[in-house]
């Protein structure tokens, strides 16, 4: 006997000199994951028992283990060592056999971990089924054995183990929510169904049942069962959690925002310390325009130390309802945060640019160090640049920028051109932009944005060409068309042609500012005054931009309201004191 364990002991070490030999290291890493934990996709399906369940005991071997011999502890140790090595064929192998040969269920378990890191179904599905076998108490075990029947499509069985699983729980509730957990997994609704529908024999009258009979159907788009599941059980059970945040996800689906807003406020008023929740009841408040509703929402929400995921959302969401300093004040917290912090500096360097604090925006963009916002804000500070007439600034910021993305050079060079367009460079910026058309030939922002250039230089012709191949291709255009209007009634005599296209501008958008502005404006060319007022008033009152403050004074001054106008025109001066449309009609007029 000893004379055979001493022959062993010098294979093992013949073994093991070769594997070290050619180089087979161990990972310290991989043997720790190997040894403590299944991978994630099995431990998912034992993570939800409760700790009082039968499993929360220690683990047993199954039947009495077989006495550790020299022949077994060489091949455990070879199985280790294939383990190490990656040679998961060998391991498993030396694993399965042991564990038949000892009646042992952690050996069954480690060969059943093994071909799980190796991806062999097949393997596993031999691994577990004899784990079941030798360790039949164990719910967890069970459970992956249930599973591996499912992904093996033997349904009788698999419903058997499933059986087993509820069986083994504590409590039908716990062990059904195992069950219809491995149930989620079945992409076919007739076949899950049919699974369910037979697990749940006997208990369809619990309110359990019901609300994972509603969720089943939800699952597979079948929304009249869902409610009628759903209805059955809050008659029951009105204020049953599950099933009303159920209802409000129906509902959503099915665009009956109203009534989801309804139960919301109900379980907020009775949860109000749930943060989901009422992030996902203002969301609907936004996005029903109940803006004031929603802002009291953020405003509770606020008031509390929030995830920066929850404080990202409010600020989206206050962004959204244009309530830009709330916005501003969430954003600044959420800066605190790591993660968030080049997020969050970004779209404050958003906020302070579109306020015309270029000087505070630069600030903010050079903090967006890294992150999905990286170029944007390059872009954005480039163009804080050019605002502040800091050109030189602007263009090496510009080089380098295209140096370092070059799958987007059409967009920095649209965004180049901007810059020369701002640097009053017109024929030059109208150049790249037939440079970035050639990179994007079917990119309408650039097409737009050279027609408008072509009018900086007087060529009107161009300006024609490009919109009317905007609008060949899309001729619901609201943009194109409202500038083809605008164009022919500013700089030509054709009004009556200016006027129908900006008809047509404000029959797909008919509160957009910009066409009424253009409608006022062409009508004044026509003579219409008074019509012409009409429509200045109404864009001018939605929006009080420098521009339509000077169409709008220009029209009151010329029907003798010149009061008035030189108001409208003092005040807008104040805001944009060197626009070039509004100093050029007050120099007009107020000589």
């Amino acid at each position: 006997m000893y004379l055979k364990q001493l022959v062993r002991f010098k294979k093992f070490i013949m073994l093991l000199m070769i594997l070290v030999i050619s180089g087979c290291a161990i990972n310290s890493e991989q043997a720790k994951l190997k040894e403590d934990a299944l991978p994630a996709q099995t431990k998912n399906q034992t993570d939800q028992t409760p700790v009082n369940e039968k499993t929360a005991s220690p683990e047993k071997p199954g039947k009495p283990a077989q006495a550790l011999t020299a022949e077994l502890l060489y091949d455990l140790m070879v199985a280790e060592l294939a383990l190490q090595c990656n040679d998961y064929p060998l391991a498993f192998d030396k694993y399965y056999e042991a564990a038949k040969a000892t009646k042992d269920g952690r050996l069954a378990k480690k060969a059943t971990r093994v071909t799980l890191f190796s991806k062999d179904d097949v393997q596993t599905f031999k691994a577990v089924k004899l784990w079941s076998e030798l360790q039949p108490e164990n719910i967890d075990v069970q459970q992956i054995y249930a599973s591996s029947l499912i992904s093996q499509k033997q349904d009788a069985q698999a419903i058997t183990y499933l059986q087993k699983v509820i069986n083994l729980s504590d409590s039908f509730e716990s062990g059904f929510k195992r069950a219809v957990a491995i149930i989620d997994t079945i992409e076919e609704h007739n076949r899950a169904t049919r699974i369910f529908n037979e697990l749940a024999v006997g208990h369809t009258d619990k309110p359990l049942t019901k609300l994972y009979q509603a969720k089943l159907a939800f699952k597979f788009v079948d929304y009249p069962t869902t409610e009628k599941y759903l209805n059955e059980l809050l008659a029951l059970q009105p204020d049953y959690l599950d099933a009303l945040t159920l209802k409000v996800d129906l509902l959503k689906k099915q665009n009956r925002e109203l009534q989801a807003i309804q139960i919301l406020e109900k379980i907020v008023h009775k949860l109000p310390e749930n943060t989901g929740l009422r992030l996902e009841l203002a969301r609907l408040l936004v996005n029903n325009k109940h803006y004031e509703q929603g802002l009291g929402q953020i405003k509770q929400l606020a008031k509390k130390e929030l995830a920066p995921e929850v404080l990202f959302a409010i600020s989206l969401l206050a962004i959204e309802m244009d309530k830009l300093d709330e916005a501003k004040q969430y954003l600044e917290r959420l800066h605190a945060h790591r993660l968030y912090a080049s997020e969050s500096a970004y779209f404050i360097g958003q906020f302070e640019a579109g306020r015309k604090n270029y000087a505070e925006a630069e600030i903010w963009f050079k903090q967006v160090r890294n992150g999905k916002y990286t170029f944007e804000a390059y872009l954005g500070l480039v163009m804080v640049y050019a605002q502040q007439k800091k050109f030189e600034q602007a263009f090496k910021l510009l080089e380098h920028s295209s140096a370092n993305n070059s799958k987007q050079s059409s967009e920095i060079l649209q965004i180049k051109a901007k810059v020369y367009a701002q640097a009053e460079n017109y024929t030059k910026a109208y150049d790249i932009y037939t440079e970035a058309l050639a990179l994007a030939p079917d990119n309408h922002d650039i097409l737009y944005g050279r027609a408008m250039l072509a009018e900086k230089f007087g060529r009107i012709d161009l300006l024609e060409k490009d919109l009317h191949t905007i609008l060949a291709a899309n001729p619901k255009d609201n943009q194109a068309l409202n500038a083809l209007g605008y164009t022919l009634a500013d700089r030509t005599t054709r009004y009556k042609e200016a006027r129908k296209y900006i008809e047509r501008a404000l029959k797909i958008n008919p509160e957009d500012v910009a066409t009424l502005d253009s409608m006022g404006w062409v009508l004044y060319k026509m003579g219409e005054q008074a019509e012409a007022l009409n429509y200045l008033k109404k864009a001018y009152d939605k929006d009080p931009d420098a521009e339509i403050a000077a169409h709008y004074g220009e029209v009151l001054w010329v029907t003798g309201q010149t009061k008035k106008a030189k108001f409208i025109w003092d005040k807008a001066l104040k805001n944009d004191p060197e626009h070039r449309v509004l100093i050029g009609i007050m120099t007009r007029y107020l000589k």
